[in-house]
């Protein structure tokens, strides 16, 4: 796998035969849908999912049987109700090869925050690779499942065709490696712009000026052993790597040796 796993926030729905029957899943695509209102946070549908719905709730009549595997909130929160490895009930006669993604939305076209946004390339990226899918083709619609007469869900993705092919080209370069996360831009936002993929002559690099003397370690971490010396206040190096941990990131340097990444002791600067 070439794509970090999304910062994802647990909200386990519990096992109940409205939403999360336990079935087995080995999924095949990657179904995106939109909660159904714009500017309702995805906390809302989290809770109408695992709080309503898994408890036995009637309309007109009848239960609902309704749930997702994620639900995007628009400040870009991945929140998890279903493991991924049992269906969902969310796309339909797709439920049985697919992963649900459940997507909040906002304005009046029921466009993308730029965080939602951003969450929502790196989520499917990740499942796409995870997996070995193509996102050009294996990233689909609830609607190209049920037809735009039965339900044009997502709405947005589905009245704006080409803003569709972006997000899944985006979703495909980010599993290729041509782009990171931090490149993502927002397609959907009414400004015009969309992801560049960097070239030579564009790409910069990203550097570290030491503000503070800090120790250099020859492995990712604080323990007095991996120290080898010293880069003092005023000193610049090439990063070539972040280094996420548990506590304080750290940074590899161009050099194959490690420092922190603490904002107290070094900034960071590119050229």
């Amino acid at each position: 796998m070439t794509i970090s796993k999304p910062k994802i926030t647990e909200k386990w729905q519990k096992k109940n035969k409205y939403g999360r029957p336990g079935t087995p899943l080995d999924y095949t695509k990657v179904a995106i849908h939109y909660t159904g209102e714009a500017d309702i946070k995805g906390s809302a549908t989290v809770n109408y999912f695992n709080n309503v719905v898994a408890n036995g709730c009637i309309v007109n009549g009848k239960y609902v049987y309704a749930s997702a595997h994620f639900v995007i909130d628009l400040d870009g929160t991945i929140y998890q109700l279903i493991p991924i490895d049992e269906r969902c009930y969310c796309t339909n006669s797709a439920n049985a090869y697919a992963i649900g993604v459940e997507v909040a939305t906002t304005g009046k076209d029921n466009h993308y925050t730029d965080a939602t946004y951003k969450a929502m390339v790196h989520l499917c990226a990740w499942l796409c690779d995870r997996k070995g899918l193509n996102p050009k083709k294996d990233i689909i619609r609830h609607t190209d499942v049920v037809g735009r007469a039965y339900k044009l869900c997502p709405i947005y993705m589905v009245l704006n065709p080409k803003k569709y092919e972006q997000f899944r080209l985006d979703c495909y370069n980010l599993k290729a490696g041509k782009i990171k996360v931090s490149d993502i831009i927002n397609c959907t936002n009414g400004k015009g712009k969309v992801t560049v993929v960097p070239t030579a002559a564009t790409a910069k690099t990203k550097c570290v000026r030491i503000l503070k003397d800090v120790n250099i370690h020859n492995k990712a971490d604080f323990t007095k052993e991996s120290v080898i010396g010293k880069a003092t206040a005023g000193g610049a190096y090439t990063v070539v790597e972040t280094i996420k941990r548990s506590g304080t990131d750290m940074y590899k340097l161009k050099s194959g040796v490690y420092i922190t990444a603490s904002p107290k002791y070094v900034e960071v600067f590119e050229k």
